[in-house]
This record gives C-alpha cells, sequence and structure tokens, in this order.
C-alpha cells in the first residue's frame, strides 16, 4: 500500500492528499465505531509505534506534489493516525517538502495525553471525532478500547482548545443511535467553543443506514440555535477530483470507485 493517497475530494477540506501514518491492510484503530467503512480485519489497539518509513513517506510526497496541487494535506486512512509515534518526525518532514496547510481526522482518543496534544498543535486543522455526550451513547457507538472514556476525551479536547492556535473542528457522525440527543451533544460541544462543527452520517457503504438530509437539517438547526458555527454533509459540496491512484484511494474510501 501507498502512504499518500488521493487528492481526495473532501466536502470539509477541499481537495485533499492524505497521509495513511498506519498504512495497514488491517484496520488499526483505539475505536470500533459501529458505523466505520473499513469493516475487517481490525486490531483495536491503544499502543502508539512506528508503522510506516519516513524515507518512504517523503518520497511518495514528493512525488504526488509534482503531479497535483492539493488544497490541505491530511493525515488520515486505515486507522487512527495519533497512534503514530513517529507522527511528530511525519509533521516536520511534511513542513520541510510544502507549505500546503496540514490536517488530521481522529477520533480523539489519545488527546487525553499531553504528548499528543502537542504534536497535535503543530498542525493548521485538526478535525476531532466526539460523537456522544454519555459515557453510554459512547460506549454503544465508538466502542472503544478499555481505559478510554469519555469524560477524559472531553477533557483532552478542552484542554487542547486552550493551547491550539489553529483551527478545531468537532465532527459528529449522527445515525439512529444518537439522533434524539442532538441537543444534549450540542450543549456539550457549546462549552468547548470549537471554530466549526461538522455534521455528518454514514453516506458510504457501512452496517449503519444514513440519516436523511431532512433529519441532518434539523440537528444543524439544533446547534445553530446553540450560537454553534456548522457545515453538513448533505449541503456541503465537494470538489470534483480525478485521484493519482483509484485503487489506493478505495482501499480507504470504499464509496469512490
Amino acid at each position: 500500500m501507498n502512504i499518500v493517497y488521493g487528492p481526495v475530494p473532501s466536502w470539509r477540506l477541499g481537495k485533499s492528499l492524505g497521509v495513511d501514518l498506519i498504512c495497514s491492510k488491517e484496520r488499526i484503530c483505539s475505536f470500533d465505531c459501529i458505523y466505520c467503512q473499513l469493516g475487517k480485519p481490525f486490531i483495536k489497539s491503544t499502543n502508539r509505534k512506528n508503522f510506516i518509513s519516513i524515507k518512504k513517506m517523503k518520497a511518495e510526497l514528493h512525488k504526488a506534489l509534482e503531479k497535483t496541487s492539493p488544497d490541505v494535506i491530511t493525515f488520515s486512512g486505515t486507522g487512527e493516525p495519533t497512534l503514530a509515534d513517529n507522527f511528530d518526525i511525519a509533521i516536520e518532514t511534511i513542513r520541510d517538502i510544502s507549505q500546503k496547510p496540514l490536517a488530521i481526522l481522529t477520533n480523539s482518543s489519545l488527546i487525553n495525553k499531553e504528548d499528543v496534544r502537542d504534536t497535535l498543535s503543530k498542525l493548521n486543522i485538526v478535525v476531532a471525532k466526539l460523537d456522544a455526550h454519555t459515557e453510554n451513547i459512547f460506549q454503544k457507538i465508538n466502542r472503544p478500547a478499555n481505559k478510554i472514556s469519555l469524560i477524559e476525551t472531553i477533557d483532552g479536547i478542552k484542554k487542547f482548545k486552550k493551547l491550539f492556535k489553529g483551527k478545531l473542528a468537532i465532527q459528529i457522525m449522527f445515525i439512529k443511535h444518537n439522533f434524539e440527543y442532538a441537543n444534549g451533544i450540542a450543549q456539550l460541544i457549546k462549552n468547548i467553543q470549537p471554530d466549526e462543527i461538522q455534521i455528518n452520517t454514514p453516506l458510504r457503504p457501512c452496517p449503519i443506514k444514513p440519516l436523511k438530509d431532512k433529519q441532518i437539517a434539523q440537528i444543524e438547526e439544533i446547534f445553530k440555535a446553540n450560537g454553534l458555527r456548522t457545515i453538513s454533509i448533505y449541503s456541503s459540496k465537494k470538489p470534483k477530483i480525478a485521484p493519482l491512484n483509484k485503487m489506493e484511494l478505495f482501499k480507504r474510501r470504499k464509496s469512490d470507485l
């Protein structure tokens, strides 16, 4: 598998060139979300280690940037990017190659760790997942690894917001399991005061059905009523992009081929 893939037509980030710090045929993540599109095989882990070669990443990125000019370079892919112990080195290496904004799609599971927050603070955009406002719903939807709790995750996000100089977006994946709790989630996130709320629902093939556009619109109104800035998957437009390698994109985004 290639470490660098895309560009991805993102409704949140525009033309996004992906960097997969996990880059595994097995999904390696600290969550086992019921709506995950990557499916099996799967390894649930909170152990940070090096999964990829920085030298290989550097060579692939040079090659990709010769062929495309993305709006942003995004850490995402086949697992939770903050599990990569060489995440910090990867950021420094990419900064030496490109001045494009750096982003991450993270499930927020390790953001309670100070060293992870310090590394994340070096990015321009952090998109952090938060799908629940109670521990029960958190466990039901995200099915985290042992010792990961919602209260510690929220505390980590709040601490990160205080030190981060870039854009912090909170992404919520709305499904039938948390639809009725939209106001409670909005109240929780209001206390965090992120720069943006990204209201999502699983449109790619997965075991969980997406909410309808009218339901997402209702949720948006609830968040706006709480004074929060929102964008949503149904109302935002994706740019038209031809990926450099369709199969590499398909390995991470099953419906984009």
